[in-house]
């Protein structure tokens, strides 16, 4: 009803503006005109805030967004070619017009009033056409670049204007006045609007939403520290978590021993750089390894499947974790083998220079022979 009425208006637009030519008002007629051409007759404003809508309804207004977007825009394609004919058609009309009274001008060599009269109307009907004909011609490239806006926007619920300027071509700004025309015009659905803020166009405030959201949890992912996930404490964390997901109690157990004998194997390292290059198998492989045998198993057992395939791999890992705890010790054990040699040999040189010293302090002093004394006469 609203696009009945909106017809009709422009039509009587278009009457009145004939008519004050026909009439002689051609000053007034072309104000109108000027003014029915580049004003904003005609265009659908838009709302500040879209509406929510049921998921329902905006599944359906979404489908609804996407075939409009790929519809071409046939009226307004019709409309731009109708301007340029039309408006080449006054061009030609108001030329021919005003040279009928210059040429009686110059031949005559006098001004009459009427000549005057006939050439500012002819030059008003060219002004009329050629304004006619340059709005066509603007609208034909308009439409020609919402056909570009339209296919990479495609079926997509928000796109960056950003990512549409570099992909066209456009300047930015042009971008924006195109999709805000767009938008206007009702091309992206009833629901769409332009995020000047986010410089994003989107067709319904969910996918604003969406978007949002995955911007907050980018932020929050980009502002946790990389040693959560990485270095010792990530390795420790990420074996933790593959322990939690596991339900078999003996298999956890034995997962805690390792977690405990690893987390020892990493102090050291950290109390002694130099016993780094110790544990580069241990780490690059052994490590890797034992991590994804874990993984699978908490993966089998959520598989909620109890089919041989899955027993037999699951009877394979917990068989196997015995024999990696072990190895896990025996490299924690190695890590101190250097420290336990250095141990002994200063206890060595230490009971060496013990006997060396008790042996010289008895011989200057005669205690041994005072002590043997001693010992006769009890």
């Amino acid at each position: 009803m609203a696009g009945k009425k909106t017809r009709q208006g422009s039509v009587g637009a278009w009457v009145a503006i004939v008519v004050l030519f026909a009439i002689g008002a051609w000053p007034i007629a072309l104000v109108v005109l000027l003014v029915k051409l580049f004003g904003k007759d005609g265009q659908k404003r838009r709302q500040a805030t879209p509406p929510l809508q049921t998921a329902a309804g905006t599944a359906s207004r979404a489908r609804k967004s996407v075939r409009s977007a790929m519809e071409p825009p046939a009226a307004d394609q019709a409309n731009a070619k109708r301007l340029e004919i039309a408006g080449g058609v006054l061009v030609a009309v108001g030329l021919i017009a005003c040279w009928s009274p210059i040429e009686m001008m110059l031949y005559l060599g006098d001004v009459e009033p009427w000549y005057i009269e006939e050439l500012l109307l002819g030059l008003a009907l060219a002004a009329a056409g050629t304004a006619m004909l340059c709005r066509g011609v603007s609208i034909g490239r308009s439409l020609k670049r919402y056909d570009q806006y339209l296919a990479v926007v495609g079926d997509h619920e928000a796109m960056a204007v950003e990512q549409l300027s570099r992909t066209l071509g456009y300047p930015r700004d042009r971008v924006e006045k195109d999709l805000q025309k767009m938008i206007d015009k009702g091309y992206f659905g009833d629901t769409a609007y332009l995020n000047v803020e986010l410089g994003y166009l989107f067709r319904s405030v969910q996918a604003d939403e969406e978007l949002q959201r995955q911007r907050r949890q980018e932020q929050a992912a980009a502002q946790t520290p990389r040693e959560t996930e990485e270095g010792y404490s990530g390795i420790l964390r990420k074996i933790r978590r593959a322990n939690d997901a596991i339900a078999d109690a003996a298999l956890s157990a034995k997962i805690d021993r390792l977690e405990a004998v690893t987390a020892r194997i990493f102090r050291a390292v950290e109390e002694d750089p130099n016993k780094r290059g110790q544990i580069d198998t241990f780490l690059n492989y052994y490590l890797p390894t034992t991590q994804k045998l874990l993984d699978s198993y908490a993966e089998f057992e959520a598989a909620g499947v109890e089919g041989e395939n899955l027993r037999q791999a699951k009877a394979r890992i917990q068989a196997t974790m015995d024999t990696i705890v072990r190895g896990f010790e025996h490299q924690l054990d190695e890590l101190y083998k250097a420290d336990a040699m250095d141990v002994d040999s200063d206890i060595r040189v230490m009971e060496s220079m013990l006997a060396r010293d008790t042996a010289s302090v008895e011989r200057d002093f005669g205690l041994g022979d005072t002590a043997g004394q001693s010992d006769q006469e009890r």
